[in-house]
């Protein structure tokens, strides 16, 4: 075991990228009362991320350990506050955070990626404690059986699934990585990050056990941890909206679920309706819609007026939450035109946006039930 114990003046906003480029970087940077202070990305100091990269280069099985204090900066064209963001790359991954900005109970989030090969992987969220203006301490371990993730304390991010982990029972190392792999630091757009401490464990034949706490912690699917990340009281509402989607819909609408690394949840059916989520920190919505294809006839127009048979206040209130398409754009390839109870309106994409809460859920249910038995008869 050999402990690197980084010096927060050795590190530099200079360092390589990951295609080997020496990147120049005009970001100030500075230690102060035993921090280093990484401003916030709103300052115009060009196009790329504010990365700070570390010295030196390490040899799997390794634990980085870190102790940062993030706050978010507000954004001068948004009311919102901003989430916070933290970024440990490491090789072609990455381990990102995303924190608190109001209370002490935010989420934070965790990327699953590999160290090694494709860094394009899902993103996995769970749940902790990361608030803003606070320390927090983080660590990072990539085991040669297991990879974990530890803040202030509590596990939050456990797998034996990861890329680099198959690679490593296989003797596997790519070329690029066989002198170890480089590290860099970054804030998000609008969070300043100032880092207390950080050093870097390296093992050979003395790699620790795993934690006690850790041995039989289930391993939670994408889905999973994609809806542990959402406000408690959405939890059952989505697990039953997937049962619904993958299960009592399969047979007609045959649902596909996709979550990118972006961190957009999408149903689509063949038939061209699909549903989706953006939950980001402040950024919450869902809602429904119908790509536009000539081979995928657009039905929401017969999906509303079948809606409003059984439920004509829902079917009114979805109509007056479709999107309208902006009149100015005169070549809007996404502009349709929905005709309900009379009543004509051009819109784009049929966005239908949905509440964000319990009963918006069940509208969600409501509307593809209607838009199954829609379809049902178009294809009789």
């Amino acid at each position: 075991m050999k402990t690197h114990n980084i010096s927060l003046e050795s590190i530099t906003p200079d360092g390589l990228t990951k295609f080997g480029v020496m990147k120049k970087s005009a970001m100030k940077i500075k230690v102060e009362n035993g921090e280093l202070h990484i401003p916030a990305e709103e300052s115009k100091v060009g196009k790329s991320r504010h990365h700070v990269y570390i010295p030196g280069k390490y040899s799997l099985p390794f634990c980085v350990d870190m102790t940062v204090n993030a706050h978010a900066v507000q954004a001068s064209e948004s009311k919102d506050t901003p989430p916070l963001e933290v970024n440990l790359y490491i090789g072609n991954g990455k381990v990102h955070f995303e924190g608190g900005h109001i209370s002490s109970n935010d989420i934070l989030t965790v990327a699953k990626t590999g160290t090694v090969g494709d860094s394009n992987l899902t993103s996995f969220v769970c749940y902790n404690d990361m608030p803003a203006k606070e320390y927090v301490d983080i660590s990072v371990m990539f085991g040669s059986r297991l990879m974990w993730v530890k803040v202030s304390g509590q596990y939050c991010y456990v797998s034996k699934k990861m890329p680099y982990i198959e690679l490593m029972e296989n003797n596997i190392v790519p070329i690029e990585f066989a002198d170890g792999l480089d590290f860099s630091i970054c804030g998000g757009t609008y969070t300043k990050l100032a880092i207390k401490s950080l050093s870097v464990t390296e093992y050979e034949n003395d790699e620790p056990s795993i934690p006690a706490e850790i041995t039989n912690l289930p391993e939670m699917s994408p889905f999973e941890l994609y809806v542990k990340g959402l406000p408690h009281e959405l939890h059952d509402e989505m697990f039953k909206t997937d049962e619904f989607f993958m299960r009592e819909m399969k047979s007609c609408l045959k649902f596909k679920r996709t979550i990118d690394k972006h961190g957009h949840l999408t149903y689509q059916s063949p038939c061209g309706f699909q549903y989706g989520m953006t939950y980001f920190g402040t950024h919450e919505r869902h809602g429904t819609n119908w790509v536009q294809s000539p081979k995928k006839p657009d039905y929401t127009s017969d999906v509303l007026n079948k809606l409003a048979e059984s439920s004509p206040k829902l079917a009114n209130e979805l109509f007056s939450n479709i999107q309208i398409c902006n009149p100015h754009a005169r070549e809007c390839k996404s502009r349709t035109t929905i005709n309900f109870e009379g009543e004509s309106r051009q819109v784009c994409r049929s966005a239908i946006s949905l509440k964000w809460n319990p009963s918006g859920f069940e509208d969600l249910r409501q509307l593809v039930t209607a838009a199954s038995e829609v379809m049902r008869a178009a294809k009789e």
